[in-house]
């Protein structure tokens, strides 16, 4: 089993924007980000750079970016995180009974092109391994073997889709935005079974349904990939050896001790005499600045000094985070066909994946990874029925996954009361107004998080993105 390291790319430097002709989606979204800042890019780093201090409101990997840019260029920074833990969203967990395992209960995978996980792991010294899998599909109990595909009829009206995104407009994008994914889906071709297995497939990628994405951002996501091969990567190309936590404690050690402070929920934001002051309890913490990087989902908790704008708290209100239920489940071998396996299915379980791959030893760890209903539905499950419902499931795969299960681990995000969710999901008409709104400063509170990236949202290169974007506007 290969635990090769990946040499990191090196930067590549974002195309220019076509201002002659037609705004393609990176630039239209470049734009956009800009002008959701409330004013000029330069002229709001040259306004901040006399500040020195800085509040940040989370320790995930957006919160942890932007200290760690702040601190390298000499500010002081103070992270403060509700949990007892640092990473947010990205967590990794070992079981007891093999130690020498690592999976993960959030954030899973880095792509190849995740330009800001890449760059990051690449300074911090924090190495990769190949982590992509091929497709196995299980549908109405038949086991269908990696090489099925997809109906002539929906590959072909992919293909058009495809070739005619490239020439897409702001108009074209908007109109895109007032569909979702399925109907968007539909309207090119696709059969009944075709819908069906996408349904399946996208909402792990989307945390939702189909039904419930606007196309928009999928077509951002999916338009320039091999959308109609079963075993496209889909950014889910490397992993962290050692787990995603590594990289966490990797920026940590290099913050001064005491940075990051735990158990620390933020009550209230309040500005005055150009001082932010955050309170967390009883304790009041003071800077020039703050970057909120907590998910939006957590904003409405928050007393704001001065008030939010309307616009603002109306797009935290409305932004919903998707239902995701991981199951880790350590098996005492591994009965699964191959090394690399994946499997797409109907069951309430939805999805499985070899998340120890390239790992040493003789027990193995699948994720069951389940989304929107099936996930409230397995949470509410009480361990032993959901390790019963794997079960059921595994055996289309092997006779020997009845006895192969040692323990299950299980998070369902959509309880959590510090996310509300695993990632955003922005539903149909909702990228063009409440994105913006979620972007834009409160004075000189700044905002980042996976919700806000342009095109790595849902991921935690997203996160990381934004992190490093709002220490950016800060610096100048």
């Amino acid at each position: 089993m290969s635990s090769e390291k990946v040499e990191i790319a090196e930067s590549i430097v974002p195309a220019p924007l076509d201002v002659a002709g037609a705004v393609d989606r990176r630039g239209f979204l470049r734009l956009g980000s800009l002008a959701a800042l409330g004013l000029p890019f330069a002229r709001y780093g040259r306004a901040a750079k006399v500040s020195s201090s800085c509040v940040i409101v989370g320790a995930g990997l957006a919160g942890l970016s932007a200290a760690l840019r702040l601190h390298q260029a000499g500010w002081k920074v103070t992270v403060l995180e509700a949990r007892e833990r640092p990473g947010g969203r990205v967590w990794s967990h070992r079981f007891p009974e093999a130690p020498e395992l690592v999976c993960e209960m959030g954030g899973e995978w880095i792509g190849k092109d995740h330009k800001h996980m890449l760059d990051l792991c690449k300074e911090l010294k924090v190495p990769l391994e190949p982590h992509a899998f091929r497709l196995w599909l299980l549908l109405g109990g038949q086991l269908k073997a990696p090489g099925w595909q997809f109906s002539e009829a929906a590959r072909a009206g992919w293909r058009k889709f495809a070739a005619s995104y490239k020439h897409y407009g702001p108009a074209d994008f908007r109109r895109l935005d007032t569909y979702d994914w399925y109907a968007w889906l539909r309207t090119l071709g696709f059969t009944e079974q075709d819908l069906q297995i996408r349904e399946i497939i996208d909402s792990t990628d989307i945390g939702e349904s189909a039904r419930a994405a606007s196309a928009y951002v999928e077509a951002g996501e999916y338009a320039e990939e091999d959308y109609m091969n079963p075993d496209e990567t889909d950014e889910m190309d490397f992993h962290v050896i050692g787990g995603n936590t590594e990289l966490v404690e990797a920026i940590i050690a290099r913050l001064p001790a005491g940075t990051v402070r735990y158990n620390s929920p933020v009550t209230s934001i309040a500005q005055r005499g150009g001082v932010v002051t955050v309170s967390a309890g009883m304790d009041r913490f003071s800077g020039d600045a703050c970057v909120f990087a907590a998910p939006a989902s957590v904003i409405p908790s928050i007393r704001f000094d001065p008030p939010l704008s309307a616009a603002k708290e109306q797009a935290a209100e409305q932004l919903e985070y998707g239902r995701i239920m991981k199951t880790q489940v350590l098996c005492r071998e591994r009965f699964w066909p191959a090394e690399n396996f994946a499997l797409m299915s109907d069951e309430t379980s939805h999805e499985y994946f070899h998340t120890t791959q390239g790992q040493q030893g003789s027990m193995g760890i699948l994720c069951s990874y389940a989304v929107g209903d099936k996930a409230d539905v397995l949470a509410a499950e009480s361990v032993e029925a959901r390790q019963a419902q794997v079960a059921r499931d595994l055996l289309a795969v092997s006779p020997k996954a009845a006895g192969a299960i040692v323990a299950t681990y299980s998070k369902a995000w959509q309880n959590d009361p510090w996310a509300h969710g695993a990632y955003a999901v922005y539903h149909p008409g909702q990228w063009f107004t409440l994105r913006p709104a979620l972007a834009r400063p409160h004075g000189k509170v700044l905002f980042a998080g996976e919700h806000l990236s342009e095109d790595s949202q849902g991921f935690m290169d997203g996160a990381v993105g934004t992190g490093m974007f709002a220490a950016k506007a800060l610096l100048g």
